[in-house]
């Protein structure tokens, strides 16, 4: 009769044990089910995010190399047009060479013809003084 009521015990402490164990293995699927969905969560999450800075990293490298070529031109730009400064500097330097030259040549002429006017005149007026000398 004691030994019944030991086994009897023993076998409600069992199920007792046996239940709350299950209970355990219950709450615990549930939560490594609630952690798998986080993990998936995250995981989601974590490629969108991938994909995203992929996206951006694209999107950067394209707007640099934009920048890149842009950058490149404006230089070849700037030092044509240096060129084109310099080149336009000697040819105006050589426009006022020329220039310079031109009115001096002009006042060459201009002096020349006046001395070959005054050289007329004197030969005039040596002319009319023998005309005067002669006459007298």
């Amino acid at each position: 009769q004691v030994s019944q009521n030991e086994l009897d015990w023993f076998h409600q402490d069992s199920e007792t044990q046996l239940k709350k164990w299950q209970q355990e293995k219950k709450e615990n699927r549930e939560n490594l089910k609630g952690l798998r969905s986080t993990a998936k969560k995250h995981s989601d999450t974590n490629d969108r995010y991938l994909k995203t800075i992929e996206d951006k990293e694209k999107q950067y490298n394209v707007c640099l190399n934009t920048f890149l070529e842009t950058s490149n031109k404006f230089a070849n730009d700037k030092v044509k047009l240096e060129e084109l400064i310099k080149k336009s500097q000697d040819d105006c330097q050589e426009c006022v060479a020329r220039a310079v030259r031109a009115e001096v040549s002009v006042l060459q002429t201009w002096k020349e013809t006046e001395v070959w006017k005054l050289q007329g005149t004197i030969s005039k007026a040596e002319g009319n003084l023998r005309i005067l000398k002669a006459l007298s």
